[in-house]
């Protein structure tokens, strides 16, 4: 049995429990190797597992090894052990901070800023999963897989669900997902760059109005949430994010970031240093350059009025 203080693979000493579930837990740990935290996730084989939830995990820990982004959780190891059960663990590093399900728990409120942010960095994430060969699709983006870390930057864990494009045609698959951030085309196991986009979006959307997306209104299968709070341009761009035909939405990470890049009233500057004037005449350019006395004196007064 597994209990905190055991040592898996002569490297990881269990911790403490992160879930309640005996068939598939996940455990903080310490990694002896390189001292520091780690999180294992640990499959029992028999009882309820199924055969399919071994090989997404085996998945999950190959692509987990071709992976180098800063904010994508980074693999430390795959192994087997036998304890009473045969288990098969997942170990990769932790990243201290919280999630944002965690934070809608707490009734955290975003503002657009926030939002913002999210976005742009989860799209950056995304648009280098997509631009690999083949591409690789997350599939389950939700609140509780993006970390706000320590660093206040966000991460996205759990590649569980990834599914390597282009599925052969006629194949078997297994669709994954949690519904609500699950666009319609995922259930046909025809999931494309523009399902993780839908799924960030219905994120948005949880983290905006602190409502589950399955539990919000829809009209014609589209979600309806008030966005009053938000400027017209971001709403816009949210609303597109979560167009249920895939046509309708962005096609790419990539075109999602170039629209997002409308420069919101929120990130802009004004400055009231004095600087170089530039002016010319017919026969003459003049440069007009603040003097010592300008920047020493006369600036800091312009400030304080």
């Amino acid at each position: 049995m597994l209990t905190a203080g055991t040592l898996l693979n002569h490297r990881f000493r269990l911790k403490r429990q992160l879930n309640e579930n005996p068939i598939r837990q996940t455990w903080l740990a310490d990694d002896l190797i390189l001292k520091d935290k780690a999180v294992v996730k640990l499959l029992a084989l028999g009882g309820s597992m199924q055969w399919e939830d071994l090989k997404l995990l085996e998945r999950e820990a190959q692509i987990l090894k071709q992976l180098n982004h800063p904010r994508l959780v980074k693999y430390r190891d795959y192994f087997s052990l036998d304890d009473q059960n045969v288990w098969f663990a997942l170990a990769t590093e932790y990243i201290p901070g919280s999630s944002l399900k965690q934070k809608l728990d707490e009734h955290h409120r975003f503002s657009q800023k926030q939002l913002y942010e999210i976005a742009f960095e989860v799209l950056e994430i995304l648009n280098y999963l997509h631009q690999l060969h083949p591409p690789v699709l997350h599939r389950d983006l939700k609140p509780s897989n993006l970390i706000w870390g320590e660093d206040h930057h966000i991460y996205l864990i759990d590649l569980g669900a990834v599914q390597l494009q282009p599925r052969t045609p006629g194949s078997t698959f297994t669709v994954v997902g949690t519904f609500g951030y699950t666009p319609i085309e995922q259930f046909g196991g025809l999931a494309v760059p523009a399902s993780d986009l839908y799924a960030l979006g219905a994120t948005l959307i949880h983290l905006l109005t602190g409502i589950p997306p399955a539990e919000l209104p829809q009209q014609n299968f589209k979600i309806k949430f008030n966005g009053d709070i938000l400027e017209p341009a971001f709403k816009t761009w949210l609303e597109t994010l979560i167009e249920p035909a895939v046509d309708a939405r962005f096609s790419s990470a990539k075109v999602a970031l170039y629209a997002l890049n409308y420069k919101p009233k929120f990130l802009s500057k004004t400055s009231s240093e004095p600087s170089i004037q530039l002016s010319q005449s017919p026969n003459q350019f003049h440069v007009k350059i603040p003097s010592g006395f300008s920047l020493q004196y006369i600036s800091p007064v312009q400030k304080i009025l």
